[in-house]
């Protein structure tokens, strides 16, 4: 209990110190970066200071840098846009970027450049803002019409684990699947070829830089390993690599000049008469946004595809939407009212026109596999202190199996319950007819949340009997 107490003092302590902290110090964690510390240092000297058009700059930009609200991010912005402050019209345009407005990001730049110019200060930040708009707009006036069947989110650190590939399809992994003869233990990504003879990675390069490389097996042993990055013309990082059934279409991430915002996802094919790639394209909305958007793998055999992203910007996550890709490019119109909400996919449903594709949905439901046995990827307690944290610990291969189910339902039920989240928030700002549109919606997937709340229950409890059972 003394422990306990000294603990909690402790962290108490640490609490009251950023509290405590001068603006000095506030604007010191600030400047370096750490937008996460200097929230909360912010917001103490906000309320010191409310009419201070500085202040207001920095708390709005630790709560945009942190994912925090946006509406509030934006009110503060805007403040201290009025007050003079030059780098909050840039934060405002960025703000107006994310929402997919992008005729009010211009004007934002416009802003930007007006104080740039009256302060005397270069231009290039603008001039970079103002391409990024242009290049969102060319790009939402092509958003691929596809249909998205599910939305999960993961940890960034099980992202590998949650895109069920037929075997056909080769298979993702970490520098573990790299083949030990090419000796790369640093791989950050590797996509091995269904027979094991090919296998496309990145890895850092010089100055840290992620580069993608690829090595082929002959019949003498692996042939020396070819770097990719220089023969795409790739400046920045290029990374999450997946190399198609054919052999040739490569898709990966790069978050270079051609991006939009940080990491886009990018196609290329191989000449087979030349051996070269040819210039990678970017494969446009609704897969690209100002986000990172990291990892696009189509598996031909399911018909099935999944893009990975950090758009929903929830803290240590990654979404993965599972859709059916087209057998060739169709977009939607660019007039379509509801394009700027289908590029950044506020509710994949949408994307479903008059069908219903719930059951495959469940179908594409990924499986954890039995590679997490090496991780701590749950705690479960079966009885008396008990805790199993991994495959390995199951007495039962029924048991196993049952917690594979468990986890999956945890997810999804974490998944519905962000949705349900979104939609209640949709449903508080909407117009009558839209409420009465929503309301269906929202009743359903509540009744849906009950049932997964109680099929999780009775899941656990037959779990622990069985485990139990074996152990006496």
């Amino acid at each position: 209990m003394k422990a306990r107490m000294l603990l909690i003092s402790a962290v108490l302590a640490g609490a009251q110190a950023l509290v405590g902290a001068t603006l000095e110090q506030a604007k010191a964690v600030f400047n370096k970066g750490d937008y996460a510390k200097a929230l909360p240092m912010m917001q103490e000297q906000h309320k010191k200071s409310p009419k201070n058009g500085s202040v207001s700059y920095w708390l709005g930009v630790c709560l945009y840098e942190t994912g925090g609200k946006a509406g509030q991010s934006r009110q503060l912005l805007e403040y201290a846009a009025s007050r003079n402050v030059t780098e909050a019209h840039r934060y405002l345009a960025l703000l107006a970027c994310d929402n997919y407005d992008f005729a009010a990001a211009e004007e934002h730049i416009d802003d930007y450049e007006a104080a740039l110019a009256k302060a005397k200060k270069p231009a290039d930040a603008a001039t970079a803002l103002r391409g990024m708009v242009a290049k969102a707009k060319m790009m939402i006036d092509h958003v691929e019409k596809i249909v998205i069947v599910d939305s999960t989110s993961v940890d960034k650190d099980h992202l590998l684990f949650a895109i069920s590939l037929s075997a056909s399809c080769g298979a993702l992994g970490d520098a573990t699947a790299m083949p030990k003869e090419l000796g790369r233990s640093d791989a950050t990504l590797v996509h091995t070829s269904e027979s094991g003879d090919r296998v496309v990675w990145s890895q850092p390069g010089e100055g840290g830089r992620q580069e993608l490389w690829e090595a082929v097996r002959l019949v003498q042993g692996w042939d020396e390993p070819v770097c990719l990055s220089a023969g795409l013309g790739v400046e920045g990082n290029a990374a999450y690599p997946f190399l198609m059934q054919d052999g040739v279409t490569l898709y990966f991430a790069a978050d270079g000049d051609d991006s939009l915002g940080g990491y886009d996802i990018f196609m290329t094919r191989k000449d087979m008469d030349t051996g070269e790639n040819y210039k990678p394209q970017n494969v446009g909305m609704p897969y690209n946004s100002p986000y990172d958007d990291l990892l696009l793998a189509i598996d031909e055999e399911k018909n099935l595809g999944w893009w990975v992203t950090d758009r929903n910007q929830i803290p240590g996550k990654l979404t993965i939407y599972t859709f059916i890709p087209n057998p060739s490019r169709v977009n939607y119109s660019p007039d379509d009212p509801r394009i700027a909400s289908l590029a950044r996919v506020s509710c994949y449903r949408d994307t479903w026109g008059d069908k219903d594709y719930s059951s495959l949905a469940s179908d594409a439901a990924f499986p954890v596999t039995h590679a997490l046995t090496s991780v701590k990827e749950f705690a479960f307690n079966v009885y008396n202190g008990v805790v199993y944290h991994t495959f390995d610990d199951f007495k039962t291969a029924s048991g196993a199996k049952m917690m594979e189910e468990l986890i999956v339902m945890q997810r999804r039920y974490s998944s519905n319950c962000e949705r349900l989240a979104s939609l209640r928030h949709k449903y508080a700002g909407a117009s009558k007819q839209e409420k009465d549109s929503l309301k269906g919606t929202i009743l359903q997937l509540e009744t849906s949340l009950e049932k997964t709340r109680f099929d999780m229950g009775e899941m656990e409890n037959s779990i622990r009997k069985i485990e139990m059972n074996k152990s006496i």
